[in-house]
């Protein structure tokens, strides 16, 4: 089984437990994943001391779950199920953001996916853990089970975010039901669609690949308006940006929110931002790459001049810093070949804003 490109940490509480920690610790990172493993001091002795990834933890458990769990993204606990249960319980927030969390028993038998087996990747991190250690993986999600593809699982996949999670719950019970589920997609897709969706038919539950916040019209407005659409939204938009220096994240922030909205784009579409190189370190731009956990991409005067099309150019813009205009080739360069302009440069309070939209990597 391939890695899962997961930053994992790992747990154990008894003697036995602390030698499977530090054998599944070795291996995992042997395949590239970033993990560390946490023995009670007293069984941390021998190798452990020099092996690389190997931890004595002295807190409680509690107190360790709280910091792994805004910080990893999968936790193998090696002990009683009802441990893991008990740490993690006061820190679970939503299916779609809590880390995977996996139980092991300390002779290695079972690999429990316990918590987030989908979108986290609880499932897979059990197999890849039992693959290991020669555990039988226990994997209890219905549509696994069933031999079905889950809607959320596809949607990771393929890099899209679940909108609504209650309709994503209601359209998943609809598939467990073996009801054919509509599928709507607002560009060609390379891959074929999942088995039971029928591409472009209206069935009682349905999926709408899309960057737009909501239908304008036609039969798509009425089954949304009616529930019975779950938008996945596809990472494809760029946002280029040019300010004046010292510009506050927050305006830039809101200035970039009404141009999508006035767009009718998505905000959680936003792939990255983009701008000219002498803004690499502007404080408003950085705060919002971070804030929305995406890359800020810059490029040179004379990288954005090269770019191809017809942008909105102002002189006093060219004399200022080498281009007649940042925010769209910005946009544009960043978005990469195939990308096309959804809203061009509008600017306020000191912003300029574009955004490129490219669905060329599906």
């Amino acid at each position: 089984m391939e890695g899962l490109a997961m930053k994992l940490a790992v747990i154990s509480f008894t003697r036995k437990g602390g030698g499977l920690c530090s054998f599944l610790v070795e291996k995992l990172r042997e395949r590239g994943e970033e993990c560390q493993g946490y023995v009670q001091p007293r069984f941390f002795t021998g190798d452990m001391r020099t092996q690389k990834g190997m931890n004595a933890v002295t807190e409680p458990v509690g107190k360790w779950t709280e910091q792994q769990f805004g910080e990893m993204d999968g936790l193998i606990y090696i002990g009683a199920a009802g441990i893991a249960v008990r740490s993690i319980a006061p820190f679970l927030k939503d299916k779609m953001t809590d880390p995977a969390v996996v139980v092991m028993d300390e002779r290695g038998n079972f690999a429990v996916s316990l918590l987030s087996g989908h979108v986290g990747g609880a499932n897979k991190l059990a197999k890849l853990a039992a693959e290991i250690c020669g555990a039988v993986p226990v994997i209890t999600t219905a549509s696994d089970v069933n031999g079905k593809i889950a809607v959320d699982v596809w949607a990771a996949s393929h890099g899209f975010v679940v909108g609504d999670k209650k309709i994503a719950k209601r359209l998943a019970a609809a598939a467990l039901e073996e009801e054919p589920i509509g599928f709507f997609c607002d560009f060609p897709l390379e891959e074929p669609i999942p088995e039971g969706y029928m591409l472009n038919k209206p069935e009682r539950m349905n999926v709408w690949i899309t960057m737009k916040r909501t239908a304008e019209e036609g039969m798509l407005k009425r089954l949304e308006d009616e529930d019975r659409v779950l938008r996945l939204v596809p990472k494809c938009l760029t946002v280029g940006i040019g300010c004046r220096r010292g510009i506050a994240g927050e305006k830039i922030k809101a200035m970039v929110q009404k141009v999508l909205g006035g767009a009718n784009l998505e905000e959680r579409a936003v792939a990255r931002l983009a701008s000219i190189d002498r803004k690499q370190t502007e404080e408003g731009i950085c705060w919002l790459a971070a804030h929305w956990k995406v890359p800020f991409l810059t490029f040179s005067a004379e990288e954005l001049k090269r770019v191809e099309g017809i942008f909105d150019e102002s002189l006093f813009v060219r004399q200022a810093v080498g281009t007649g205009n940042v925010c769209e080739r910005a946009a544009m360069l960043a978005a990469g070949k195939g990308a096309r302009l959804a809203a061009g440069k509008q600017t306020g309070d000191g912003v300029a804003v574009a955004v490129a939209a490219n669905h060329s990597q599906y």
